[in-house]
């Protein structure tokens, strides 16, 4: 198990060529699917894809592929430790951790709680007496997956932590380090759900995004958050209604008007989805006759002409 070390203080701007992350504002609305039939869309279609899972709370690409997880490496933060000889018990420290993760005891050096610790140093930058040294702990890990012809990285982040974004900025690392040392037509960012720090990380990768939802109220809701993220971050956002019919398609399509922003993709409620989906098959190759296959493939054939032709 090989080791790597991630800083919260970096945020690139950078962005991958030929790349689009599929995000969404909350979860179980179908976003990993998307990703996933998108990828071996592109793979049926003869493009190297590099399929990047980024949902780093809850990853599951390899499951719902059916793929081994292998060459697992270790992802590590900041941790504080505090020089009982130079400290003085100023308290800095501790008023600045928005964490909490600090507790000053009396004719002490601050108390941690390493589980609160978010990592983001500021104990460090405050201290006066540069009495706060650094060590470190797990946050997480990367992992390598293959399906067929499809190079898949994976980030989980440690269980009872928090640093998200330390994982998906070392998940950005290993990408920019493999399309220096291998050639790929596009690069697929699957998010996590919500509008926080570790979905902004992921996002940012690209010029594109794809939010996923569902024709429901919270749907709606949670649209309308992604959205505004997207704006923030000066990324494209085109909208894929999945479970089309199931609720009140209307509301999503309100909700796009507001923002002037594409409903690219209606994928209808499909019970031969759900079958794949049950065996851990893409439903563009298990079921291609489908209504929800080929709702996918129109999908693809708009992607593809936004991310290559924009190159």
């Amino acid at each position: 198990m090989t080791e790597a070390k991630a800083s919260a203080s970096v945020f690139h701007k950078e962005r991958f060529p030929s790349s689009f992350s599929v995000t969404g504002g909350k979860g179980g609305t179908g976003k990993s699917t998307v990703a996933i039939n998108l990828a071996v869309s592109f793979m049926l279609d003869g493009k190297k894809v590099l399929l990047v899972d980024a949902d780093v709370d809850s990853p599951n690409i390899a499951v719902l592929l059916n793929v081994e997880k292998r060459n697992q490496r270790r992802v590590t933060g900041f941790l504080p430790e505090f020089d009982p000889e130079k400290c003085t018990q100023c308290g800095t420290c501790v008023e600045s951790c928005r964490a909490h993760a600090l507790l000053l005891p009396e004719d002490r050096p601050p108390m941690l709680f390493p589980e609160v610790c978010t990592g983001c140093e500021i104990c460090r930058y405050v201290c006066p007496s540069d009495a706060v040294k650094e060590k470190s702990k797990t946050v997480g890990y990367i992992y390598d997956a293959r399906y067929e012809n499809i190079d898949i990285l994976i980030g989980e982040l440690e269980i009872n932590q928090m640093e998200a974004a330390l994982i998906v900025q070392k998940l950005r690392e290993e990408v920019e380090e493999r399309l220096g040392n291998q050639s790929y037509d596009v690069v697929i960012i699957d998010t996590a759900p919500g509008a926080h720090c570790g979905v902004m990380r992921a996002m940012e990768f690209s010029d594109i995004a794809l939010p996923v939802t569902e024709p429901t109220p919270l749907g709606a809701h949670d649209l309308d958050l992604i959205l505004e993220l997207t704006n923030i971050l000066n990324v494209k956002p085109f909208v894929v209604l999945n479970r089309s019919g199931i609720g009140d398609d209307e509301i999503i399509k309100k909700v796009c008007e507001k923002y002037s922003v594409e409903l690219i993709s209606n994928i209808p409620f499909d019970m031969g989805l759900f079958e794949c989906y049950a065996k851990s098959i893409p439903v563009v190759t298990g079921k291609p006759d489908s209504p929800s296959a080929k709702a996918f493939k129109e999908l693809y054939g708009k992607i593809r002409d936004l991310v290559l032709c924009n190159d």
